[in-house]
């Protein structure tokens, strides 16, 4: 249990946007205490006065409340923003920004130490809080400076560059994280003898929701105690509602195998699923491609990333995953390269194929790979180029086609003069 344990550790970390504000407030409170403390063992000092002080700590406590509201609406402006310009499943990016959490938490500290530090202060006549008002002082000042790295932060993270660049990193690390495979399907045999009258499927009992994550190791130490044949019957992204059929067990395997090696969630995890991050990048690009939006430069920034997430998964050794634990077995569905090749230039192809920057990017895009990648991966691409010419060549005239069809890494603008596409 505790693999398990700490995979749901993980993905409610991912997403708990709520903790480390809450941690500033707390710590707020406690360094308001401990400065109080500091106060009445240090000798007073007549420099400020008591009414002063509780001046200052007012000012700098309704001020932070005000410029904290300012922050969480420029927050909420940023998911709004996020949502409608990229994909409404972009938000989650945002919301990880650990920094955004970091500054959120600073400002919260700050206002809880600057109203708690109020009740401490003497009274008037007396004047022995001049570290409490010190300390709120500095907060101000770390306020201030964080305000500026909060601005740099979700600037730098707003752009359409840096949001693409990001998603294609996590989307080549997942993948040669999770769907790198030790062997092929084929180089494993199956359980020898097995009846197929004893294979029972196991099906779906809890919420409905979307499979984050499989627990591997535990199935492996089911299959390794029992000598069954466990294949799991849903990959990491797929939809499960109850009675869904997750699991076939032939052997001895226990039935309640589901709530231990399934986690499932209402929303897909760019760290524990391989794919979503792909998926994300191609969402990106068609939404630039809708009539709504019409913006087909950042549609060419996509298959930018897209084409070194197809290059480095072009060197993974994709497919299921077959694991033998001494006499068990244990089959788990992952991506193929023809399902990562799909996923990525299906629906760009066909919703891209009338615009000639999207459709010369396309074309030098598949070139490449089809120059790089082995010879028993080049199907998937050739079918693609198919595709693209028939659709550019069922919209437009010759001469329209020979432009569309260019290989041009730019889009527009890389190639000069108008050239017959290679592999037409």
């Amino acid at each position: 249990m505790r693999g398990f344990s700490r995979l749901r550790v993980r993905l409610w970390w991912e997403r708990a946007f709520w903790v480390l504000p809450t941690v500033g407030v707390l710590l707020g409170g406690c360094v308001a205490v401990q400065t109080a403390l500091l106060d009445g063992v240090l000798p007073a000092s007549d420099a400020v006065s008591s009414s002063a002080m509780t001046a200052i700590l007012t000012a700098v406590g309704g001020g932070m409340v005000t410029f904290t509201g300012f922050v969480f609406s420029f927050v909420v402006l940023l998911l709004q923003f996020g949502s409608s310009q990229y994909s409404p499943r972009a938000v989650s990016y945002f919301l990880r920004a650990r920094a955004t959490q970091a500054i959120l938490a600073i400002f919260l500290g700050t206002v809880v130490y600057s109203f708690l530090s109020v009740v401490v202060v003497p009274e008037d006549g007396e004047s022995g809080a001049i570290w409490t008002v010190a300390v709120a002082v500095f907060l101000l000042f770390v306020s201030l400076v964080a305000f500026i790295a909060l601005l740099h932060s979700v600037g730098s993270r707003v752009r359409v560059d840096a949001v693409l660049s990001r998603m294609g990193s996590t989307a080549r690390s997942e993948m040669a994280r999770r769907l790198h495979t030790a062997r092929r399907v084929d180089d494993v045999r199956d359980a020898p003898d097995d009846d197929e009258r004893d294979a029972r499927t196991l099906r779906y009992t809890g919420h409905s929701g979307q499979v984050v994550a499989i627990d591997v190791r535990r199935l492996l130490r089911i299959a390794r105690r029992t000598g069954a044949r466990i294949e799991v019957l849903v990959r990491v992204g797929d939809s499960v509602s109850r009675g869904t059929p997750v699991v076939l067990v032939q052997g001895a395997g226990p039935d309640g195998i589901l709530a231990r090696c399934l986690v499932v969630d209402v929303e897909r995890s760019l760290r524990h699923d391989p794919l979503y991050a792909l998926r994300l990048l191609v969402d990106i690009a068609l939404r630039a491609l809708s009539p709504a939006v019409n913006d087909p430069t950042t549609a060419v920034r996509s298959l930018d990333e897209i084409e070194e997430v197809l290059r480095d998964a072009s060197a993974l050794r994709l497919g299921p995953r077959v694991m033998r634990a001494r006499g068990g077995v244990v089959l788990v569905p992952r991506a193929t390269w023809r399902d990562v090749v799909e996923l990525a230039l299906l629906e760009i192809t066909i919703f891209g194929s009338a615009q000639p920057q999207v459709s010369r990017r396309l074309t030098a895009m598949v070139d490449d790979l089809l120059a790089d990648v082995a010879v028993d991966q080049r199907a998937p691409l050739l079918e693609v180029r198919e595709t693209l010419v028939a659709l550019v060549e069922g919209r437009s005239d010759h001469d329209l086609v020979t432009v569309a069809l260019t290989a041009d890494r730019q889009g527009l603008g890389g190639t000069l003069g108008l050239a017959v596409p290679r592999g037409r």
